[in-house]
C-alpha cells in the first residue's frame, strides 16, 4: 500500500495586487503542517507541487518544517482553474467581490455552474471537462510513481484537491463544489493506494492549524 497526501496551499494574498503568493501567514502555516508531518513520522518519498507561486512557496515552507532537503517535482496538472476568469465573463458581477472573501465565493460559485454547463466553453481558457481531466492525470501520475509502501505529499489548490476528492467517490460537479468551498488552507487530503484500487480516506483535515488561524484563502 502506499500513500498520498493532497495539501491545499498557504493562505494567499486575496484583495491585493497579487493573490498569487503567500501571506506571512500562509507562510507560518506551510511550516505548521511541515513540522505536523515530521511528528507523525511522515518523510516522503517524492514532494509534488503544480506551477503556482502559491504552491511552490508551501512546499518550500512543508520542507522547512519537516527538517528536509529533496527536488521537487513540478506537475502543472495539479495547477488551480483560472478563478478570476470564471467570474470575470459575468456581467453582472458584484463589485465587492474582488475585496471581500464571500461576496467572492458566492460569485465563483455562480461562475463555476456557468463553467461547468459546458454551454460557453468558447469564453474560457481551459475549459471544466479540461480542468478535470488533467486533474485526474495528475492523479494518476503521481499514484503511478509510487512503488509499494512509498508516500508522496502533493501541493495544490482547493479546485483541484475538491476534484480529485470528488472523483474518487464517484461524484459530479455538486460533489466537487460542496468540496472547494469548505478546503481550507493546508488541509491536508490521505489517499492510499495498492491492489484493492486507489480510495480516499480523509479529506481537508486541518487539526495540526490552530483554529483561529483557520482561512480558505
Amino acid at each position: 500500500m502506499s500513500v498520498l497526501y493532497l495539501v491545499r496551499h498557504g493562505q494567499a494574498s486575496f484583495g491585493t495586487d497579487d493573490y498569487d503568493r503567500l501571506s506571512d501567514l500562509g507562510k507560518e502555516q506551510s511550516r505548521i503542517t511541515g513540522r505536523f508531518f515530521a511528528s507523525q513520522g511522515i518523510e516522503p518519498d517524492r514532494l509534488v507541487h503544480g506551477e503556482m507561486l502559491r504552491q511552490c512557496q508551501t512546499a518550500e515552507g512543508l520542507l522547512d518544517g519537516m527538517g528536509l532537503s529533496m527536488d521537487a517535482h513540478v506537475d502543472a496538472g495539479w495547477n488551480e482553474y483560472a478563478a478570476w476568469e470564471l467570474t470575470g465573463v459575468l456581467t453582472d458581477l458584484d463589485p465587492r467581490a474582488q475585496h471581500d472573501s464571500k461576496i467572492f465565493q458566492g460569485e465563483l460559485e455562480r461562475g463555476a455552474a456557468r463553467w461547468a454547463s459546458g454551454e460557453h466553453d468558447e469564453d474560457y481558457t481551459e475549459t471544466y471537462k479540461q480542468f478535470t481531466s488533467r486533474v485526474e492525470r495528475a492523479l494518476d501520475d503521481a499514484v503511478a510513481a509510487m512503488e509499494s509502501g512509498q508516500s508522496t505529499i502533493v501541493v495544490s489548490s482547493a479546485g483541484a484537491i475538491a476534484w480529485t476528492a470528488a472523483r474518487l467517490i464517484g461524484g459530479g460537479f455538486d460533489q466537487w463544489m460542496a468540496f472547494n468551498r469548505v478546503t481550507i488552507n493546508t488541509g491536508i487530503t490521505k489517499i492510499i493506494t495498492g491492489r484493492g484500487g486507489t480510495s480516499l480516506i480523509s479529506f481537508n483535515d486541518h487539526g495540526h492549524q490552530d483554529p483561529k488561524n483557520a482561512t480558505y484563502r
